[in-house]
């Protein structure tokens, strides 16, 4: 990590409006929120200065849900995560009580975007930081999307709950 290095935050997942569940298992998945975050993290500042929130996250509810689906996450019309200055890491806080999971995160812009691997969690009622750290940095980078793979689901009835929490990226100017 360079001396001049930031974290800056992205989202805080207070509300469901910044995204768009897209995919061929979107009909699948509900967006909603949680009256939880993700406890013991200090809120996170946004590149403005201003202070994000830390009561709720958001829930993504799959019904039917099996090893290998995948639920795609898409920012919502209108709505850009462009991160200032240079990238060097990107994280995610993440529950997932009732199945193990990929999170990948898609960086760029169009066809210059590349998915970024930020990890495999297994299922735990624990609130866990996912995310990948840079060989090169990026500059001028912009999230277009989050994928989360179900690898193995635990809970056989009802639905399985995933929860999401404060997208950051470490940046250096």
């Amino acid at each position: 990590m360079s001396e001049a290095s930031i974290e800056v935050l992205l989202d805080d997942f207070e509300t469901k409006e910044n995204w768009n569940i897209t995919g061929p298992d979107a009909d699948r998945t509900h967006i909603t929120t949680f009256a939880e975050g993700a406890p013991s993290k200090t809120p996170g500042v946004y590149a403005d200065g201003a202070a994000g929130a830390d009561h709720r996250a958001v829930a993504l509810l799959v019904r039917e849900a099996a090893a290998d689906l995948e639920i795609e996450l898409a920012p919502s019309a209108g709505k850009s995560f462009d991160i200032p200055g240079r990238l060097e890491a990107l994280r995610l806080w993440i529950r997932s009580p009732h199945a193990s999971v990929d999170v990948f995160a898609r960086v760029g812009a169009g066809a210059d975007a590349r998915e970024l691997p930020m990890g495999r969690l297994a299922a735990s009622g624990e609130w866990r930081r996912a995310g990948h750290e840079l060989a090169e940095s990026l500059t001028d980078a912009t999230v277009v999307g989050l994928r989360i793979r179900l690898t193995e689901v635990i809970k056989r009835a009802g639905e399985v709950m995933i929860l999401l929490d404060d997208l950051t990226a470490r940046t250096a100017r």
